[in-house]
């Protein structure tokens, strides 16, 4: 049994009654581990996609060397009715970039975890991610970006959209370390609650071990517009069309970042049936 084993945390602890210190392995969870390395060397330039349809444990570590540059597609589509984990571990070199384009938009349970170790001085991280919750679904999410050279430029951008009766609880820090002078961070997630019995905990973080620095977090709440599903409603759609316009619109940025037409068009017909289900 997986219950009560912590899975990932978040780097500086709160009350532990709010709930949000550690994402717990899901119950039920395969002991199947897929493991990934991805060695980006000096000067080179390369791009990844991982699509995950397996109920499994994923890790993937990533090392990009000075210079290099690597755009990672992490997209999860597992079965409504399985439970999966995924841990992206990231060092990034001196001068190098890591982009990084992640869908979570299936499994019954999913706890997800960043990590990204900015170590070189110019570096720059460029995270986007969106998640998908509803029935009864539980989002999990740790996302951690360490910025330790000097002028670093890290950011993250986070979408999502919650119906039914799913939780998710989004974690995301930025954490400037002792020589990161120089440096900027930009933290935002922006989530549409669908229904009044979603259960949403967004957890933005900053920590500065430098006084140099200049870091920006945001969290945007919006719970469905009546009026706006009115009006398409009015125009001849269901609730179910007029919901998926609504997060198309919220997803398309996450979702333009992948170049295979084949897997976002994959990727819209999961999260249509999804909606029709909801």
């Amino acid at each position: 049994m997986n219950e009560n084993k912590t899975f990932s945390a978040i780097p500086m602890r709160t009350w532990r009654w709010l709930g949000v210190n550690e994402a717990l392995v899901p119950e039920n969870l395969t002991d199947t581990i897929k493991k990934q390395q991805i060695l980006v060397e000096a000067g080179q330039k390369d791009q990844v996609i991982f699509t995950n349809r397996d109920s499994a444990q994923y890790e993937v570590q990533v090392h990009i060397a000075d210079g290099g540059e690597l755009h990672l597609i992490n997209v999860q589509l597992v079965a409504a009715d399985q439970p999966c984990t995924s841990r992206v571990k990231v060092y990034v070199g001196k001068g190098a970039k890591f982009s990084y384009t992640g869908v979570e938009a299936g499994a019954s349970h999913v706890a997800a975890e960043l990590t990204v170790d900015m170590a070189g001085d110019d570096s720059v991280s460029d995270i986007w991610s969106l998640y998908f919750g509803d029935g009864s679904r539980k989002v999990d999410m740790n996302y951690v970006i360490r910025q330790g050279g000097k002028r670093t430029d890290a950011n993250m951008q986070v979408r999502g959209a919650l119906l039914g009766s799913s939780e998710k609880t989004f974690r995301g820090t930025l954490d400037f370390l002792e020589g990161a002078k120089g440096s900027v961070g930009r933290e935002n997630e922006e989530v549409v609650l669908l229904s009044p019995t979603v259960r949403n905990r967004s957890v933005p973080i900053m920590l500065s071990h430098e006084d140099d620095v200049d870091g920006h977090h945001a969290v945007s709440i919006g719970k469905m517009d009546e009026e706006k599903l009115f009006y398409l409603m009015s125009r001849g759609l269901d609730l179910a069309d007029a919901q998926r316009l609504v997060v198309e619109a919220s997803f398309n940025p996450v979702l333009d970042r992948i170049p295979d037409e084949a897997l976002k068009t994959e990727i819209d017909e999961h999260l249509q049936r999804r909606l029709s289900n909801g």
